[in-house]
């Protein structure tokens, strides 16, 4: 039978606060794409919805927080997929 050990971890500096600034960090550096959510708005635009829907469809958040970046996605690969996903959206 497995076991799991379920106990906090009581390392010293690893205290809540630090823990927390670090997953703010992360976030932060995962959403921060500025080049895939140019060429992902630049994409949709071009294949023909209107700033109000893309805006309709992001409902105030960014591109890449509604639609992700997958780990090594090209900005282009990304506005392909993104784009998709924002026509199956909007159809819905």
């Amino acid at each position: 039978m497995l076991t799991y050990e379920t106990t906090r971890n009581a390392r010293p500096g690893l205290s809540a606060e630090p823990a927390r600034a670090l997953g703010r960090t992360l976030s932060r550096s995962i959403r921060s794409h500025p080049s895939h959510e140019r060429a992902a708005l630049a994409s949709a635009l071009g294949d023909g919805l209107m700033p109000d829907e893309v805006a309709r469809i992001l409902a105030g958040r960014p591109v890449a927080e509604a639609f992700p970046i997958r780990w090594g996605e090209s900005p282009e690969a990304y506005a392909s997929r993104a784009v998709s996903e924002m026509f199956v959206a909007y159809l819905q």
